[in-house]
């Protein structure tokens, strides 16, 4: 008999929302990939066992290398509520040009950017760009445009109609119609919604099958120790000798090396630029990955 989703797991992925192994592997080939000019469509998949880990919240920080301009990136340790080195040098990189004085309607454009990104397994009805993946279990690196989306079904205004349906895999639930469409060099998933009308109709059996299939989200990011990605950072960014003295860094308090359990902490500060969104999109260190290019253009910007 399928352990059914209920009020009760609704309640603590809501709850979690509002508010990781540290060792990955890589595991970028289960990650979702949404071509533009079609529209596809999923379930999303509960954390029966739990459900407040239905969703990895994570941040991520990004940068083309000074070294030899590859796409450089990490999971941000303040994903876990540390220290991160990489996001201090980018808010002084801030610091440094406010206090040149710019013209009021001066932007700026800060060279290391901060991706807020979810992740959420999913079952794949519909695939029109790689009909092979219908019927197995992927995830969905959601940015804060489908975020929002899924926001206003769980709890906003769409919330009575929805709801915890968009949790159910039974005939009763609700799919996820994800269209994509091509923004200049991005693609955008703006129009995405909820349908009310169910494409499947899965037994118990079937339903457990689809629970048992379910990746382990903390485990996609290989997470770098803090002293880690400050040698990611001199390497490429401050290209070793623009880096801060040794004498410096040693006077700056070292992370704690082991695994980190803690959730991302709510951050309140305001933010010194509009980042746009950044759905579906792999993190990597651009020499370790061929297809840095396919994965840049499916970038989600609003």
């Amino acid at each position: 008999m399928a352990k059914k989703f209920n009020a009760n797991m609704f309640d603590k992925i809501k709850d979690a929302l509002k508010k990781s192994e540290r060792v990955g592997n890589s595991a970028f080939t289960n990650i979702m990939k949404f071509p533009a000019g079609h529209t596809y469509t999923i379930r999303l998949i509960p954390n029966v066992e739990k459900a407040e880990d239905t969703f990895f919240h994570h941040y991520v920080n990004q940068w083309s290398s000074k070294k030899d301009g590859s796409f450089t990136s990490a999971i941000s340790l303040k994903s876990f509520g540390e220290r991160d080195p990489i996001a201090e040098a980018r808010w002084k990189l801030y610091k440094d040009w406010k206090e040149t004085g710019p013209d009021k309607d001066e932007k700026f454009e800060n060279p290391i950017k901060e991706r807020e990104q979810w992740f959420v397994n999913i079952y794949i009805v519909e695939d029109p760009s790689t009909p092979e993946n219908n019927g197995t279990v992927k995830i969905l690196n959601m940015g804060p445009q489908l975020k929002g989306i899924v926001d206003d079904a769980l709890t906003g205004d769409s919330s009575d109609e929805f709801g915890m349906g968009i949790f159910d895999l039974s005939k009763d639930g609700f799919d996820f119609k994800i269209k994509a469409d091509e923004q200049g060099v991005y693609t955008t998933y703006i129009k995405s919604r909820f349908s009310t009308k169910s494409s499947i109709d899965l037994s118990d059996e079937e339903i457990d099958a689809i629970y048992a299939q379910a990746h382990d989200l903390t485990q996609v990011h290989t997470v770098k120790t803090y002293d880690e990605l400050v040698e990611l950072l001199n390497e490429h960014f401050y290209c070793d000798e623009e880096a801060p003295s040794k004498e410096v860094r040693k006077q700056l308090p070292k992370a704690d090396s082991k695994p980190a359990t803690k959730p991302a902490k709510k951050e309140t500060k305001k933010k010194e630029e509009d980042e746009g969104d950044d759905d579906d999109i792999p993190m990597f260190h651009g020499s370790d990955e061929s297809n840095v290019d396919e994965l840049l253009a499916e970038l989600d910007i609003d």
